[in-house]
């Protein structure tokens, strides 16, 4: 799931729990975004840069790299660590919960995402659309999405093989340089 959905949907939690919470709502909503600091921690680390917009571009594009350091605070360890200091320290229990709920949403995205892509992948017979390649392996790639909260549309996916799914994300980067924004290298970019 997005940060920016995630920050919606921490929001609205917040918001929701304000009357029996008060101030420490903010604790909930800032626990449900700000546990993502782990991906950015890892590729800042391993690519030796503190870009944030160099780390969003890196998770948003083809084939990022994932593993349990990009996840460290959402691990299960990590948020039984945090639940057993919120039962000693009340004040932290909108942190645990802010977490928790972080954590639930991407696992249901997970699981959404993964039935719309293999129904996707069964209704294009597992074949790239963009070139018809069906020997090497065909993913679905998200094609459209609403600006703000998950569509788990299967028309929202195209099946692509690896190198269509690249060019497709190389393609959309270009598009966005032509508009006057930072390639992948962390450089300005002109109009083309």
């Amino acid at each position: 799931m997005r940060v920016r959905d995630h920050a919606v949907v921490s929001a609205a939690g917040a918001a929701v729990l304000s009357p029996w919470l008060g101030r420490r709502a903010l604790a909930l909503l800032a626990a449900g975004i700000l546990i993502d600091a782990d991906h950015y921690v890892w590729f800042a680390l391993h690519h030796r840069r503190v870009s944030p917009v160099a780390a969003v571009r890196y998770f948003t594009s083809g084939e990022p790299k994932q593993n349990s350091a990009t996840r460290l605070l959402h691990n299960p360890v990590v948020q039984l660590l945090a639940l057993a200091i919120g039962l000693r320290r009340r004040s932290m229990l909108p942190v645990v919960a802010g977490m928790a709920m972080h954590v639930a949403l991407d696992f249901h995205h997970q699981t959404k995402m993964e039935h719309a892509r293999a129904t996707a992948l069964r209704r294009a017979d597992f074949t790239c659309q963009r070139c018809g390649e069906s020997e090497e392996p065909v993913r679905a790639h998200l094609s459209r999405q609403p600006w703000v909260l998950p569509s788990y549309d299967a028309d929202n996916l195209v099946t692509l093989c690896a190198r269509c799914h690249e060019a497709q994300h190389a393609g959309k980067r270009v598009a966005r340089s032509r508009r006057g924004v930072h390639d992948l290298s962390g450089g300005a970019v002109g109009d083309r």
